[in-house]
């Protein structure tokens, strides 16, 4: 994906679960001439965006007014949008997409997608991480998948960073997440099969 100079979102490559947000299934880019037919995202009327991050098989933006919207395979709630559905594959999609709801008065400075799972880092310095959670990667003391029931996005915790420590940075990986602290330190959780 790429964010362009007039802050629209192309994505090209790999389809299969509407991870290019194009409302359609077809991958784009192998080709001849599919470059040139690809188009810019449906963020909604009016949004632009300030950063895109690509996981695997889903894609999300920060939008320009500090909301995000994630599309693509959602089996684990990596949407964030409180459902399993996946978005982006079918005609209308896109224009139907909601933000995600972050926290009350909550908004997001940056974004990272891991495999199957999400993160953001908020307004307020924290952050928050949603969608798989088989290896502990969304920091929230256990392993239960979060934002794929009904009302549940409002409900994860923050990550705790430890006393008085806020994050300036993330970054998601497959199964494990990093965050750079207020403190320049680092710290990460999740899978560690490799010492990640």
């Amino acid at each position: 994906c790429a964010l362009l100079d007039n802050a629209s979102v192309k994505c090209w490559g790999l389809n299969n679960r509407g991870q290019l947000g194009i409302d359609n299934n077809t991958h784009m880019g192998k080709t001849s001439g599919s470059m040139a037919q690809l188009t810019g995202i449906n963020l909604g009327t009016g949004r632009t965006a300030t950063a895109i991050s690509a996981g695997v098989y889903h894609s999300c933006a920060l939008l320009d007014n500090a909301s995000v919207k994630c599309w693509g395979l959602n089996d684990y709630g990596q949407l964030g949008i409180d459902n399993n559905t996946t978005m982006g594959d079918g005609s209308g999609q896109m224009a139907a997409l909601t933000s995600i709801d972050l926290g009350t008065g909550r908004t997001a400075t940056a974004i990272s997608t891991g495999l199957l799972s999400t993160c953001v880092l908020l307004d307020n310095a924290s952050v928050k991480c949603w969608g798989q959670n088989g290896r502990g990667q969304l920091g929230i003391d256990n392993n239960i998948r979060m934002g794929d029931d009904s009302g549940e996005m409002a409900l994860i915790p923050t990550v705790n960073l430890g006393t008085g420590r806020t994050a300036t940075a993330i970054s998601a990986g497959d199964y494990h997440t990093c965050a750079l602290l207020d403190n320049a330190s680092v710290k990460c959780w999740g899978y560690n099969n490799r010492g990640q």
